[in-house]
């Protein structure tokens, strides 16, 4: 009998246990991929001491007990490891699972390294989400970033995990080399053809020790500017989120490595890209609302649930800041309510006139 996969609907925030099996299983490296520096500083084979005392000390500092748990092997393409050592893998986070301390495990790989023994295998083990390094789906772009697949190798990929009935997410990065805005959105359509259960989305980072980052000093490549990375992965979440696709991080995770001086050489990391993606499509929407009150309008009351507040702000306020300069006749007031819905902006003005509008993936 199948395990109960539908991790999406029954827990929106479980706690993620990552193992990070660092490059394990990849027949190359990629033109942008360091995971020194992005995933930190990881033994290069995992053993079974190192595994459980990972496992143990997440357990450990858990509170919330009746928080659901995963075990996520992250950082290289699991299902082209060797195949004793990835079941060894499996098999201590399985015992967890048994033991009732876990409830799911979820593997990362390639898009051509899936096929229904390989499937088969990952079932018997328990394994409930399968995350597919898709990256784009134009194939120039997978050809020239040394992917070594192409983007019919990510349809059928998803294809076969939804018809085996195993959770799906995608991984998709903007701003690779030779991909374009349009490119970038093509990417976005194909995705929602396919409906993957969650997407995972970054924009391109030049960290040292790359391919890319000799691109990048021969002056061949330049990344995204902050701005254009979020208004890109602003787009994507609107239009994932709309499709009904959940969109579970936008931009890296930051590690200490990254911190070094000559670690990222160029690219829009932020620490807190994923905030100021939220922050842009609260505007936007905001912006909209705007267009529709007549210009005589003298004051304008927003209303919005309490948790909403700081990402429709933004960072420093900038959010009103330019909301003001849209409407600069009127008193701009913002108002709480726990009773208002997620992702609900309300708009009331001086002249009755209520406007609201929503944004989809807010919960």
């Amino acid at each position: 009998m199948k395990t109960n996969r539908n991790l999406t609907e029954t827990a929106a925030k479980p706690l993620i246990i990552p193992i990070f099996v660092m490059n394990s299983g990849c027949p190359h490296r990629c033109i942008f991929c360091n995971q020194k520096i992005t995933a930190g500083n990881y033994p290069p084979e995992i053993n079974r001491e190192y595994f459980e005392s990972e496992i143990n000390s997440y357990l450990g500092w858990n509170k919330d007990k009746s928080r659901l748990v995963e075990i996520a092997f992250y950082g290289g393409s699991f299902t082209g490891i060797d195949h004793s050592y990835q079941e060894n893998l499996l098999s201590w986070a399985q015992s967890y699972i048994q033991a009732g301390l876990v409830h799911y495990i979820r593997v990362s790989t390639r898009p051509d390294y899936i096929d229904t023994g390989i499937l088969a295998r990952l079932e018997k083990y328990g394994v409930t989400t399968v995350e597919i390094g898709a990256q784009s789906f134009i194939d120039d772009v997978l050809q020239f970033a040394q992917r070594g697949h192409n983007a019919a190798d990510t349809i059928k990929a998803i294809r076969l995990l939804k018809k085996e009935n195993f959770q799906t997410s995608l991984h998709l990065m903007a701003g690779l080399p030779k991909d374009t805005k349009d490119g970038f959105v093509y990417s976005l359509e194909k995705t929602i053809e396919l409906k993957p259960d969650m997407v995972r989305i970054h924009p391109v980072v030049v960290f040292r020790g790359t391919a890319l980052a000799a691109e990048f000093t021969e002056g061949n490549y330049q990344p995204l500017p902050l701005a254009e990375a979020i208004s890109l992965c602003a787009l994507a979440r609107e239009k994932l989120s709309a499709a009904g696709i959940r969109v579970i991080r936008t931009g890296l995770h930051l590690t200490k490595e990254m911190e070094n001086d000559d670690a990222v050489l160029a690219g829009p990391l932020h620490p807190a890209f994923g905030s100021l993606v939220l922050a842009a499509i609260y505007y936007e929407k905001t912006r909209q609302l705007l267009e529709q009150i007549p210009s005589e309008t003298r004051e304008i009351s927003f209303k919005l649930h309490n948790s909403d507040v700081s990402s429709f702000r933004g960072p420093r306020s900038n959010n009103i800041a330019a909301i003001k300069k849209l409407c600069p006749q009127a008193v701009i007031n913002v108002r709480t309510s726990l009773e208002q819905k997620r992702g609900l902006i309300s708009l009331a003005t001086d002249q009755g006139r209520i406007l609201t509008t929503a944004i989809s993936g807010i919960n």
